[in-house]
Protein backbone atom coordinates (compact mmCIF):
# COMPACT_ATOMS: atom_id res chain seq x y z
CA UNK A 1 0.00 0.00 0.00
CA UNK A 2 1.64 3.22 -1.20
CA UNK A 3 -1.38 5.42 -0.70
CA UNK A 4 -4.70 5.44 1.15
CA UNK A 5 -7.68 7.66 1.69
CA UNK A 6 -8.01 8.66 5.33
CA UNK A 7 -11.56 8.94 6.65
CA UNK A 8 -12.55 11.72 9.04
CA UNK A 9 -13.32 9.31 11.90
CA UNK A 10 -9.67 8.18 12.01
CA UNK A 11 -8.41 11.76 12.05
CA UNK A 12 -10.82 12.80 14.82
CA UNK A 13 -9.88 9.75 16.91
CA UNK A 14 -6.21 10.55 16.27
CA UNK A 15 -6.77 14.07 17.64
CA UNK A 16 -8.43 12.52 20.70
CA UNK A 17 -5.38 10.33 21.36
CA UNK A 18 -6.92 7.00 20.31
CA UNK A 19 -4.15 4.38 20.08
CA UNK A 20 -5.66 2.48 17.16
CA UNK A 21 -6.03 5.69 15.16
CA UNK A 22 -2.45 6.66 15.97
CA UNK A 23 -1.21 3.27 14.73
CA UNK A 24 -3.33 3.58 11.61
CA UNK A 25 -1.92 7.02 10.76
CA UNK A 26 1.68 6.24 11.66
CA UNK A 27 2.64 5.23 8.09
CA UNK A 28 1.14 8.46 6.74
CA UNK A 29 2.88 10.66 9.28
CA UNK A 30 6.20 8.90 8.70
CA UNK A 31 5.85 9.35 4.93
CA UNK A 32 5.73 5.61 4.26
CA UNK A 33 2.39 6.04 2.49
CA UNK A 34 0.63 9.04 1.01
CA UNK A 35 -2.61 9.93 2.77
CA UNK A 36 -5.42 11.44 0.74
CA UNK A 37 -8.54 13.32 1.79
CA UNK A 38 -11.14 15.26 -0.14
CA UNK A 39 -13.06 18.39 0.81
CA UNK A 40 -15.82 16.25 2.35
CA UNK A 41 -13.33 14.75 4.81
CA UNK A 42 -11.83 18.19 5.51
CA UNK A 43 -15.32 19.58 6.20
CA UNK A 44 -16.33 16.64 8.40
CA UNK A 45 -13.17 16.96 10.51
CA UNK A 46 -13.65 20.70 11.07
CA UNK A 47 -17.38 20.27 11.72
CA UNK A 48 -16.86 17.47 14.25
CA UNK A 49 -14.15 19.48 15.99
CA UNK A 50 -16.54 22.44 16.27
CA UNK A 51 -19.27 20.28 17.80
CA UNK A 52 -16.90 18.54 20.20
CA UNK A 53 -15.13 21.67 21.37
CA UNK A 54 -18.39 23.60 21.76
CA UNK A 55 -20.09 20.59 23.34
CA UNK A 56 -23.16 21.39 21.24
CA UNK A 57 -25.09 19.75 18.46
CA UNK A 58 -25.19 21.33 15.01
CA UNK A 59 -28.53 23.06 15.56
CA UNK A 60 -27.37 24.71 18.80
CA UNK A 61 -24.02 25.66 17.31
CA UNK A 62 -25.62 27.26 14.26
CA UNK A 63 -27.32 29.76 16.56
CA UNK A 64 -24.05 30.79 18.22
CA UNK A 65 -21.75 32.25 15.56
CA UNK A 66 -19.40 33.79 18.13
CA UNK A 67 -18.61 30.34 19.52
CA UNK A 68 -17.76 29.16 15.99
CA UNK A 69 -15.48 32.20 15.52
CA UNK A 70 -13.74 31.54 18.83
CA UNK A 71 -13.21 27.84 18.17
CA UNK A 72 -11.90 28.36 14.64
CA UNK A 73 -9.16 30.60 16.06
CA UNK A 74 -8.07 27.72 18.30
CA UNK A 75 -7.93 24.79 15.87
CA UNK A 76 -5.03 25.98 13.73
CA UNK A 77 -2.92 23.06 14.89
CA UNK A 78 -5.49 20.53 13.68
CA UNK A 79 -6.04 22.31 10.36
CA UNK A 80 -2.29 22.56 9.82
CA UNK A 81 -2.04 18.82 10.48
CA UNK A 82 -4.61 18.18 7.72
CA UNK A 83 -2.72 20.34 5.25
CA UNK A 84 0.71 19.00 6.19
CA UNK A 85 0.08 15.25 6.13
CA UNK A 86 -2.72 14.76 3.60
CA UNK A 87 -3.12 15.52 -0.07
CA UNK A 88 -6.58 16.91 -0.81
CA UNK A 89 -8.25 15.58 -3.93
CA UNK A 90 -10.90 17.44 -5.89
CA UNK A 91 -14.49 16.41 -6.26
CA UNK A 92 -15.44 17.08 -9.88
CA UNK A 93 -18.57 16.32 -11.89
CA UNK A 94 -17.38 12.79 -12.69
CA UNK A 95 -16.96 12.07 -8.99
CA UNK A 96 -20.42 13.46 -8.23
CA UNK A 97 -22.04 11.28 -10.89
CA UNK A 98 -20.13 8.24 -9.67
CA UNK A 99 -21.18 9.01 -6.09
CA UNK A 100 -24.83 8.85 -7.09
CA UNK A 101 -24.20 5.45 -8.68
CA UNK A 102 -22.37 4.29 -5.54
CA UNK A 103 -25.33 5.35 -3.40
CA UNK A 104 -27.71 3.43 -5.63
CA UNK A 105 -25.54 0.34 -5.84
CA UNK A 106 -24.08 0.03 -2.34
CA UNK A 107 -26.45 2.05 -0.17
CA UNK A 108 -23.89 4.55 1.11
CA UNK A 109 -24.89 7.95 2.41
CA UNK A 110 -23.85 10.95 0.26
CA UNK A 111 -20.62 11.90 2.03
CA UNK A 112 -19.35 8.32 2.12
CA UNK A 113 -20.35 7.84 -1.52
CA UNK A 114 -18.39 10.97 -2.47
CA UNK A 115 -15.38 9.64 -0.59
CA UNK A 116 -15.62 6.23 -2.28
CA UNK A 117 -16.08 7.83 -5.70
CA UNK A 118 -13.10 10.12 -5.12
CA UNK A 119 -11.00 7.05 -4.36
CA UNK A 120 -12.20 5.31 -7.51
CA UNK A 121 -11.59 8.38 -9.69
CA UNK A 122 -8.02 8.75 -8.41
CA UNK A 123 -7.06 5.05 -8.38
CA UNK A 124 -6.94 4.74 -4.58
CA UNK A 125 -7.86 1.23 -3.48
CA UNK A 126 -7.37 1.51 0.29
CA UNK A 127 -9.27 3.52 2.87
CA UNK A 128 -8.22 3.86 6.48
CA UNK A 129 -11.50 4.09 8.37
CA UNK A 130 -13.48 2.77 11.30
CA UNK A 131 -16.66 2.94 9.20
CA UNK A 132 -17.81 -0.57 8.27
CA UNK A 133 -20.05 0.79 5.48
CA UNK A 134 -17.05 1.09 3.17
CA UNK A 135 -16.70 -2.71 3.23
CA UNK A 136 -19.68 -2.83 0.86
CA UNK A 137 -17.63 -1.10 -1.84
CA UNK A 138 -15.79 -3.82 -3.78
CA UNK A 139 -12.92 -1.66 -5.02
CA UNK A 140 -11.94 -0.48 -1.54
CA UNK A 141 -9.77 -2.36 0.91
CA UNK A 142 -10.80 -1.21 4.38
CA UNK A 143 -8.13 -0.96 7.04
CA UNK A 144 -7.34 -1.13 9.98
Amino acid sequence: MNSACIDSNVIIKYYAGDHEARRALEPVISGEITGFINNIIFSEVVFILLKLLANMNAYELKKKPQIIKDIIKNINKQVTFLREYFVELEINEDVKQMALAVMGQYGLLPNDALIAATCRQHGIDTIITFDEDFKRVPWLKVTP
